[in-house]
């Protein structure tokens, strides 16, 4: 008895495994490598649960009318508006076949839960197959074939062209995108090779454009342009993959992607000169700044490409060619300097002082150096042209005291050419953004880095104060609970780090604009309590590596309610 006994156990147990395992796994290897595009939804109705927790936190109105359109979309992408037959606890997917010449043709991959009610749903125009406990359907017979003979074949699955960081992206997602770029570039090359030369006509047409306009130095602005329309072709051709995944929880919306290339190809070489790193210096920023921003990468390539597109902003005059070589000799001796991450936040003040207040420092060894070649620098920019704007620049060194140091002081006033300006737009922003006395920076040296303030009233003693501060200190964001909780869903080390308090920044915005036409702004101090409105950042890190780039995003609820509370305000009183 105790032998049939145990003997049944271990065969239930060894039957419901096998059950569960057959009911979970998806027939993927009916999407062959030949797809484009793979679209994956992971089991729709917690999918959707998960969604509508998170969204009945902003409101319990929207959650509702969110969820029943979301599930209408789905459908109706599945040719099944009510889901007749399907089985939303397990996952769907879809499989994009592109083609240069036609429509593309879509491959759908959908649980059965009654397999009779799901075709009568689809109707005559799908041809499908049933493979297990899946019904794989497409309105192109050859692509069903194509599935049916890749079953055979799961080597020559989509899934054997992702990399394992891919794969692990593509599973965590519980709604996941995969893209062959290497066979989407293929199908396209002549499309890509149309593109660039159309890139390279459209600069031409605009060179001879801008430079027919008087008082114009076009060469810094085409220069950008090339570098961006052309580095970014460059980076089409050589990439290979593209992965990115969603993840809905009650805590927020998450959002991740892998970007990969070509082995040793121009964009891979560009990515890995360009080592991210761990940003420590910004949780020691003034707390409760709007943003906190930080990048690496390699500065030596970034400061020739600035310095020479600054080198060609002076105007073509020999006193101006003068004042160019003077400009270049020092950025050699800049570049001979040794760089290290650049940080930034910002804040919004009063609109009578300008409302600008913004807060860097770049990691410069020896800062001593690159004081005394700013101070060189200065009085050659005098000598840039801009486009449409007349410029005096005012540099006073040793100007101010702050935290022990000199602090040096410069001052830029702009004048728009009323041409270029007809309507006063750009001279109405520039007089908002920096106050009437003109760009304002502040600029001190301690060991190791450059800090600037900009702003006619921003702090440069604030910004030292919060940077020599005890690490429990209150006055740094690295104590701010948002800070902490944003900073956490960032990438440990990165190339770019963004922390922005969207719904704040907007709130500024909105109070300023009310300032300038001398009304009262829509968001008091009483007011933004009562709503229970606190700091609340998105986070984005982006982060090079061996043949990718990789970028991750988060959104927290608080983000989200903070946004519906400005939005419904707003409302309101319109």
């Amino acid at each position: 008895m105790l032998f049939n006994w145990k003997s049944g156990l271990v065969f239930c147990l060894l039957f419901f495994s096998l059950s569960v395992v057959s009911a979970a796994e998806v027939p993927v290897a009916a999407i062959s490598s030949e797809a484009g595009i793979v679209i994956r939804l992971k089991q729709p109705q917690e999918t959707m649960q998960r969604i509508t927790r998170l969204t009945s936190q902003v409101d319990e109105n929207i959650s509702g009318l969110l969820a029943a359109n979301v599930r209408t979309i789905v459908g109706r992408s599945l040719s099944n508006p009510t889901w007749a037959g399907v089985d939303p606890t397990r996952d769907i997917s879809v499989g994009v076949f592109l083609d240069a010449e036609q429509d593309p043709g879509l491959l759908f991959i959908v649980p059965i839960k009654d397999a009779a009610k799901l075709k009568e749903a689809l109707g005559e125009k799908y041809h499908s197959a049933v493979q297990d406990q899946w019904l794989i359907y497409s309105e192109d017979q050859k692509l069903l074939e194509q599935a049916q003979a890749s079953l055979k074949q799961p080597e020559k699955s989509y899934e054997s062209q992702l990399s394992s960081e891919a794969k692990t992206m593509f599973a965590s997602g519980d709604l996941a995108l995969y893209l062959n770029l290497q066979k989407i570039v293929k199908i396209y090359h002549a499309q890509l090779e149309r593109a660039e030369g159309q890139v390279d006509r459209a600069l031409t047409d605009l060179s001879k454009k801008i430079n027919t306009a008087p008082g114009m130095n076009a060469k810094p602005i085409l220069g950008l342009y090339s570098t961006l329309a052309k580095g970014s072709l460059q980076a089409v051709k050589d990439s290979h993959a593209y992965t990115t995944a969603f993840q809905f929880s009650e805590k927020g919306i998450g959002l991740e992607s892998l970007f990969e290339v070509e082995a040793d190809s121009q964009t891979d070489r560009l990515f890995q000169t360009n080592p991210p790193r761990s940003f420590n210096q910004l949780g020691h920023f003034p707390a409760h700044q709007l943003a906190y921003i930080a990048g690496a990468g390699n500065t030596d390539a970034l400061i020739t490409w600035g310095m020479n597109m600054t080198a060609q902003m002076f105007d073509e005059t020999s006193q101006n060619a003068e004042a160019r070589d003077k400009f270049m000799e020092i950025v050699k001796q800049i570049r001979s300097l040794k760089f290290g991450s650049y940080y930034f936040s910002f804040e919004l003040g009063k609109l009578a002082d300008g409302v600008m207040h913004a807060y860097t420092i770049s990691e410069v060894t020896p800062s001593d150096k690159m004081r005394t070649l700013t101070h060189q620098m200065m009085p050659i920019m005098k000598n840039i042209s801009l486009p449409g704007i007349k410029q005096e620049i005012t540099f006073t060194p040793d100007a101010e005291q702050a935290g022990g140091l000199p602090v040096d002081l410069t001052v830029i006033k702009q004048e728009i050419d009323p041409a270029s300006d007809p309507l006063q737009i750009q001279k109405r922003m520039l007089e908002i953004l920096y106050g009437p006395s003109g760009i304002t920076n502040r600029m001190a040296y301690p060991e190791g880095k450059v800090l600037q303030v900009m702003g006619g009233t921003a702090s440069m003693q604030k910004f030292m104060d919060a940077l020599n501060a005890p690490d429990k200190s209150s006055l740094i964001a690295q104590n701010q609970s948002a800070f902490r909780q944003a900073r956490a869903r960032g990438a440990d080390k990165a190339n770019i780090l963004a922390l922005i308090d969207v719904s704040g920044t907007v709130m500024r915005i909105l109070n300023i604009f009310a300032e300038s036409r001398q009304q009262a702004g829509p968001f008091a101090e009483k007011q933004i309590r009562e709503l229970g409105i606190q700091d609340s950042y998105l986070t984005f890190s982006l982060t090079t590596g061996k043949q990718s780039l990789s970028t991750k995003t988060y959104i927290p609820v608080e983000n989200l309610q903070n946004g519906f509370k400005v939005y419904s305000l707003i409302s309101r009183q319109k």
